[in-house]
């Protein structure tokens, strides 16, 4: 049974993702985006148990892409285009950038299942898809903070293109959970951010936190290019 555990966690974070796909179709767009990162942080603590307890598996790396595809893949892309629906964006339809934001994100988990063991254990090859579908999950909560939306529809086909494009680069970004190994780190980045959440709304705060993450591992790879 406690080898089960992990796995128990995925299913989880995909019932928070499958409720909801269901709830942003019925415009509760508000409680899906956060089963969304329910399901993200769920993601996170799978990967992190099966390692603590010995229950690393074929089958767990299996069924976490496909639950990954459905979380931060469909669920991402439904909710952005439930978000702007009905509002013109620029001529191009938000299924089609939504489309291939999916495509890139399955292409990402599939090369990283190829490339399982060959990587460096502290960094991923481009941006994971759990990542960028907190970005575009956080993107629609920061625009929906004030009684939104208030950006326009097309930021979100930049939204869709900046996270499909990272996730198919060759960029290596830092991985989280290596990061915040360091607990100093953690504990800083964790009061600043409670500070910050005190005048902002927490989704604001966290948006700003993903994009800064983002942010910092496109100007190492910059950094290291030169």
């Amino acid at each position: 049974m406690r080898r089960r555990l992990p796995s128990l966690v995925t299913f989880t974070s995909l019932l928070c993702g499958m409720t909801a796909i269901g709830l942003a179709i019925e415009g509760q767009l508000g409680i899906a985006g956060a089963l969304l990162l329910a399901g993200y942080l769920l993601d996170a603590v799978d990967g992190e148990l099966a390692r603590r307890i010995g229950a690393m598996s074929e089958f767990g790396l299996q069924l976490d892409s496909i639950v990954d595809i459905v979380i931060f893949g469909a669920g991402g892309a439904v909710l952005v285009t439930q978000h702007v629906r009905g509002t013109p964006v620029g001529g191009v339809p938000i299924w089609i950038m939504a489309t291939i934001y999916v495509l890139a994100g399955a292409y990402r988990l599939a090369r990283f299942n190829l490339m399982a063991g060959e990587s460096k254990p502290s960094e991923t090859y481009g941006l994971t898809i759990s990542t960028s579908g907190a970005f575009v999950t956080l993107s629609v909560l920061a625009d929906r903070s004030h009684a939104g939306p208030h950006a326009p529809p097309w930021a979100f086909l930049i939204v869709f293109v900046i996270a499909a494009g990272l996730m198919v680069s060759h960029i290596r970004f830092p991985e989280l959970r290596m990061v915040l190994r360091n607990w100093r780190v953690s504990v800083i980045a964790l009061t600043v951010a409670s500070v910050v959440a005190v005048w902002l709304h927490p989704q604001v705060v966290w948006w700003g936190v993903t994009t800064g993450y983002i942010s910092f591992g496109l100007l190492r790879a910059l950094i290291r290019q030169l």
